[in-house]
């Protein structure tokens, strides 16, 4: 993580002594800026306290460790994000208050019921619905095309930012498979309730 961190910093601040927002191809790319501060920032940090909550309610030390070291992944991610997109506040309007915005915009509804509804669920559901249905399903969908973008408008800043956090999913994919896996091994009554979270957060994520 140190060396991503390293990396990362570097790149926004050649970014910013280049003046790399001048270099934008298009305008109209700092409204998805807006869109992924107030969108899905605040969600990276509502999945940073979901797993600190859900590793206090696991008995089980390597179940307690895995949600830990999420939560701590969760929120640097986060704190990249906000890091990154900072440097384009000072030029632009609309990013100086992301959660404001994220508790009032409807259209951020929808992200943000997903994961206050998944906080409110027991612990293994919550890593159903965020490791398993989010993460390890959904992600790939956002961040690839998003970065992808960023890098065709030369936001390189925001590329590294993207891929930094993409590279943690494998860890976040994996837990979130070996607690279904878990699951599914210790009853055979447990498969209908799997079942059941995995196709309503599946469906509620892909909407």
């Amino acid at each position: 993580q140190g060396e991503k961190e390293k990396k990362l910093y570097a790149i926004i601040d050649a970014f910013q002594q280049n003046n790399g927002q001048f270099h934008i191809t298009d305008p109209r790319y700092i409204n998805t800026l807006k869109l992924f501060l107030t969108g899905v920032t605040p969600l990276e940090y509502a999945a940073h306290r979901g797993y600190a909550m859900a590793g206090r309610n696991f008995r089980g030390v390597g179940a307690r460790i895995a949600c830990q070291m999420q939560s701590i992944d969760e929120l640097r991610h986060a704190q990249t994000q906000m890091h990154t997109i900072s440097h384009f506040n000072k030029y632009f309007n609309g990013l100086h208050d992301a959660a404001h915005m994220h508790d009032r915009v409807w259209y951020l509804s929808v992200p943000k019921s997903y994961f206050e509804d998944a906080m409110t669920a027991g612990p293994f559901e919550f890593v159903t619905a965020i490791s398993f249905s989010s993460e390890y399903v959904l992600t790939n969908l956002l961040f690839m095309p998003f970065m992808s973008g960023a890098a065709y408008n030369g936001d390189m800043a925001t590329v590294t930012f993207g891929f930094s956090a993409q590279s943690d999913e494998s860890r976040h994919m994996t837990l979130g498979l070996e607690v279904v896996k878990f699951m599914l091994e210790q009853d055979p009554a447990n498969v209908p309730i799997v079942q059941k979270w995995i196709d309503k957060w599946f469906w509620r994520g892909f909407r």
